[in-house]
């Protein structure tokens, strides 16, 4: 073997000396046959690592030209240090412009393209890689604009997705001041953790936990039932205005509720204003 095959395995697949060497024996100095015998060696610590804790990441967000389409990919790792390498860092934003080529895709996480690259890539890392969410929107056909908000720490965002239709269509001149307004929606459902869009959305078995965990708590408090029954209702809707995003106070200002926002919005644009939906990662 020579240095130039055993520096350009080196290179294609992150591996050390030692085993590129090895590689190498075993496949008669044939470079590519070396890349793939790493690559299932690579695969099988990997399988030793897949119940370690993927608690670090990053989150890649990519737009298309026209602004209609946008995808949102995470990629989980075990450390902070890794996330910040610029392989990992190339390899999230490789699967956010694979999604944004391939809308449509009912469940990115089980898409053979995405789950090659991550096989391709993931064992120069030394980690166990994660890949569970990802959305990629298309605009619908009642909505104008979609916008995100990514956090300084790359690990945190949200997409929001608006209808503001003025006199019966979207009024391009107010595209970039809907924009600003949805960017900071969207920074609204990672900062105050939004769950849900409004209390229509929240499962009916989440609702009935909150009631019990209500009843329990109020009971240990020694409030007598009639007492208990009128006051159940009321942290019902504290639980509402905690996880849904329209019931949230805005966290500019907390004397304002997002939905009534939103309202003084659409009437100060002469728009009927609306969040047709929203995804926080």
């Amino acid at each position: 073997m020579s240095l130039e095959q055993i520096k350009i395995l080196r290179e294609k697949t992150g591996a050390g000396l030692g085993a590129c060497k090895e590689a190498l024996a075993q496949n008669n100095n044939d470079v590519e046959a070396a890349i793939t015998y790493l690559r299932k060696k690579g695969l099988a610590d990997m399988a030793k690592r897949a119940g370690r804790e993927t608690k670090e990441g990053r989150i890649s967000i990519k737009t298309s030209a026209d602004g209609k389409t946008v995808a949102m990919a995470y990629l989980g790792c075990e450390t902070d240090f890794v996330a910040k390498t610029p392989d990992f860092i190339a390899l999230v934003d490789k699967i956010a412009d694979y999604m944004l080529a391939h809308p449509g895709v009912a469940d990115y996480t089980q898409d053979e393209g995405i789950k090659a690259m991550i096989q391709e890539l993931a064992p120069k890392f030394g980690e166990n890689v994660s890949f569970t969410k990802a959305v990629c929107w298309t605009l619908g056909k009642d909505s104008c604009l979609m916008n995100y908000y990514l956090h300084s720490d790359n690990k945190k965002s949200a997409l929001v997705e608006l209808a503001c239709k003025h006199d019966g269509a979207c009024d391009p001149a107010k595209k970039e001041e809907m924009m600003k307004f949805a960017k900071d929606l969207a920074m609204q459902a990672v900062g105050m953790v939004a769950q849900y869009l409004d209390e229509a959305d929240v499962p009916a078995e989440v609702v009935e936990k909150e009631k019990e965990i209500a009843l329990t708590q109020a009971k240990n408090e020694g409030k007598p039932q009639a007492a208990i029954e009128k006051m159940i209702p009321g942290r019902i809707k504290k639980f509402y205005k905690d996880v849904c995003l329209l019931d949230q106070p805005y966290f500019k200002d907390s004397k304002i509720s997002v939905r009534d926002l939103i309202a003084e919005v659409g009437k100060k644009n002469g728009a009927e204003v609306k969040v047709v939906r929203f995804v926080r990662f």
